[in-house]
């Protein structure tokens, strides 16, 4: 299937894209992670910035539920050069991964009956994608992963304060070690890591426990199948966001807290002239809306309407007792409910040792409020089973504690049928761009550099890759096109 994937990302790439032409003023709409990177690489290029956020500033520590995805969830994110592959081979075969709810194996936490026709389509869509397709996308995904670790390497040395270590710093620890309760699947991952370059170490169940003491009940039980030590990082990304905003700030990017961008005004069809907000229409050269899944009516006009949908994940936290643990981790158990688990080193309210744990998919569809309370509790469950497996010692104390249940948070993430995140560009009134970025599944904080790169070259009038492998209408084109052969 190898020439078809070249001549499917070929046509991909030869698609007509409208860029910018002049003009030195952007406004970004969202203050998430990857718009906040973007804001920082446009500042730095001599852009004048404006951010419109419709949540708090998140330096003023509002209640967990007034933020986006970011600032919302757990206080961890991690970047690896394997973050936000494709997941369309878990629909096979059945084909109803996302219409099946939770409790039973699938990953619906919408309520029933309630997907809309537009949602139904996007289901469809992912889950009749031809294996060798996700494949191509998947080394699309991974060449913007490469590429954003050199734009992270660049800010590690460039803002070091970004990423300082300390008791008052954003949390950063290098090196990320993998676990696998699956020997197989365990194999296949030690072999994608190795072509990418990303493998430090590879170990036996015995070694992880011997290198890693708090993980040593768990190898012992015959929990862990084995262990890989790759290349990747974590940050606290609420402490992280918090000295970005002031770093920000101090180069002269200002910021409107609490108001929302209710939609595009269009100057012509298919020409962008402005912002609508409850105090009229602002105006600026160009335009970048990242949005996230709360932002779907502000995208209408544009083909990356509907095309982003929510997928949300759970959070615990528990305290990192001794023997503590020193790495961040990413566990991986097949067929699991909870079957991705990231454990990202944090300190707690009073400064204490914790573990910030993430996992779950629960798909909303369109609206990021449309959640099953009894699905919820279904993803809580299966990332605490993980934890009490993994950490048994860390979850007994937090039972004991009864800070188990009280740390329980959510964030529902923008993804795409296609699994490839989202970047448009329209012409925008005087020459300038309208640019949306987003759906980057799971994988936000990994590509953020990246995005700033090609957002900047979108609004300077240059190409990127970003601008056609990421294109809206990419997938849509391939199923229009599509020939029976080509779909096998």
């Amino acid at each position: 299937m190898r020439n078809l994937a070249v001549a499917e990302r070929d046509l991909a790439d030869a698609q007509p894209i409208a860029l910018g032409s002049g003009g030195r003023s952007v406004i970004l709409v969202g203050a998430g992670i990857v718009n906040l990177v973007t804001a920082l690489y446009l500042a730095r290029d001599g852009y004048d910035v404006v951010v419109y956020e419709r949540s708090p500033d998140p330096r003023e520590d509002a209640h967990w539920t007034a933020y986006g995805c970011t600032r919302g969830g757990g206080d961890g994110r991690m970047f690896t050069l394997t973050e936000a592959d494709s997941y369309n081979n878990r629909a096979w075969p059945g084909g109803d991964l996302l219409t099946k709810p939770i409790s039973a194996h699938g990953w619906l936490v919408a309520k029933p009956g309630d997907l809309t026709d537009a949602e139904r389509r996007w289901a469809d869509d992912f889950h009749r994608m031809p294996r060798w397709l996700a494949d191509s996308y998947t080394e699309d995904i991974f060449a913007v992963n490469r590429a954003a670790g050199t734009g992270w390497a660049r800010l590690v040395e460039s803002d070091p304060g970004l990423f300082h270590s300390g008791p008052d710093g954003t949390g950063y620890r290098d090196g990320i070690l993998r676990l696998y309760d699956d020997a197989d699947y365990y194999r296949r991952h030690v072999a994608r890591n190795d072509r990418l370059g990303a493998t430090r170490t590879v170990l036996t169940p015995g070694q992880v426990g011997e290198r890693y003491p708090a993980l040593a009940g768990a190898c012992a039980a015959g929990t862990v199948a084995g262990g890989l030590e790759v290349v990747g990082f974590t940050v606290n990304i609420h402490k992280f966001l918090a000295r970005l905003v002031t770093l920000l700030a101090a180069e002269g990017v200002r910021f409107h807290w609490d108001t929302t961008v209710s939609g595009i005004h269009w100057a012509a069809p298919g020409v962008a002239g402005g912002l609508e907000t409850a105090a009229g229409v602002v105006r600026a050269d160009h335009y970048v809306l990242s949005p996230g899944v709360y932002g779907d009516g502000l995208l209408r006009g544009t083909l990356s309407h509907e095309r982003i949908q929510g997928m949300l994940g759970v959070w615990l936290t528990v305290p990192n007792v001794e023997p503590r643990l020193a790495h961040s981790v990413k566990i991986a158990r097949k067929g699991h409910r909870a079957e991705e688990t990231n454990v990202t080193l944090g300190t707690g309210e009073s400064g204490e040792p914790v573990l910030i744990c993430g996992s779950g998919y629960g798909w909303t569809g369109l609206n990021p409020g449309n959640i099953d309370s009894a699905e919820l509790d279904v993803v809580f469950d299966a990332l605490e089973d993980t934890v009490r497996r993994f950490f048994p010692a860390a979850h007994a104390a937090a039972r004991e504690a009864g800070t188990l249940d009280a740390s329980r948070r959510f964030c529902v993430r923008p993804w795409t049928s296609s699994c490839l995140g989202v970047f448009e560009t329209v012409p925008a009134d005087g020459g300038g761009a309208l640019v949306v970025t987003g759906g980057h599944n799971t994988g936000g904080f990994t590509q953020s550099p990246e995005v700033g790169e090609a957002v900047l070259a979108a609004v300077g009038g240059r190409p990127h890759p970003m601008h056609t492998r990421f294109h809206p209408r990419r997938l849509e084109r391939f199923y229009a096109g599509a020939t029976p052969a080509s779909t096998a």
